[in-house]
């Protein structure tokens, strides 16, 4: 660790020394820095009453992580993040195993000047309480270690532009802010279903099928498809082989049977119903109007 990271390290955390931090993984930034217990404790965290000059916060792993504030007890809870305040003494108890959490430090300035663009945010101590992170929170913080680690040109913006994401992410989950749904991201997935759906139609397909192409939930794939395109998907389905069946009758050259599998109907019956049920005539008689 170089001296300008111990320098990064001690504005943060407060006076504590290398070997402190020797069972740490570090990753520093210039206003905000992660630490990963490896094979051992913070001997700085378990340090009774100390406090930090900066906002920290706790993603835990395990129920092994309990902090010490107040006469109180503070428990971790896995998947959750626990909120420290600046200035708030407190201490980690010491267990039998290693705790499993990264810790997020962030400036106490830089923080709080994020923090103020959000007017609706009333200013409070977090005073210990947990909170659950958003679903981007664990990716942001493995990219800022990736970079942290890597030491690669322009290392330094890069961290920084991962950083004020992290803090975003941090108030808007630590404060309720509502955050809208990725729409366009939902209706590039749905497309690039419709053209799965355009090339492997005659494929047996489900709707949970369809939904992991999409990387979304089966509910909301459901939803978003439907919404997308004015039809469930399996009647989407449905209507695109019945499409391509017609063209094939128009054509003339396979038998209503073919034309059914090759199309991705199970049986003749099962495509005869749906063609009349779509389109208001039998197969046949499509063909001889239409031939």
């Amino acid at each position: 660790m170089t001296a300008i990271e111990m320098d990064s390290i001690r504005s943060l955390v407060g006076e504590v020394s290398p070997e402190q931090l020797r069972f740490v993984e570090c990753f520093v930034g210039r206003r905000l820095a992660l630490f990963v217990p490896a094979v051992g404790p913070c001997f700085y965290a378990v340090t009774p009453d100390h406090s930090h000059p900066a906002y920290s916060f706790f993603l835990t792993f395990d129920d092994q992580t309990q902090i010490a504030a107040n006469g109180r007890l503070f428990d971790s809870k896995p998947g959750k993040v626990m909120a420290v305040d600046p200035d708030a003494g407190h201490h980690e108890t010491v267990s039998d195993k290693p705790p499993r959490y990264i810790g997020i430090f962030i400036d106490r300035e830089y923080f709080e000047s994020v923090l103020s663009l959000y007017p609706t945010i009333q200013r409070q101590l977090f005073a210990f309480r947990s909170f659950s992170p958003g679903p981007e929170l664990i990716t942001l913080l493995k990219e800022f270690m990736k970079e942290a680690d890597g030491k690669l040109p322009g290392r330094d913006a890069l961290l920084d532009a991962i950083g004020i994401r992290i803090v975003h992410s941090i108030i808007r989950a630590a404060f309720s802010v509502p955050v809208g749904t990725d729409r366009i991201g939902d209706r590039l997935e749905v497309h690039r279903v419709i053209e799965h759906l355009h090339h492997h139609y005659e494929e047996r397909l489900t709707v949970a099928d369809l939904a992991r192409i999409a990387a979304m939930s089966t509910a909301h794939f459901s939803r978003v498809f439907r919404s997308e395109t004015g039809h469930p998907p399996l009647d989407y389905l449905i209507r695109l082989r019945l499409q391509k069946a017609r063209l094939l009758l128009m054509a003339g050259d396979d038998n209503i049977t073919e034309i059914a599998l090759n199309c991705g109907f199970a049986t003749p019956s099962h495509f005869a119903a749906c063609f009349q049920r779509h389109c208001g005539t039998t197969p046949s008689d499509y063909r001889k109007s239409h031939g």
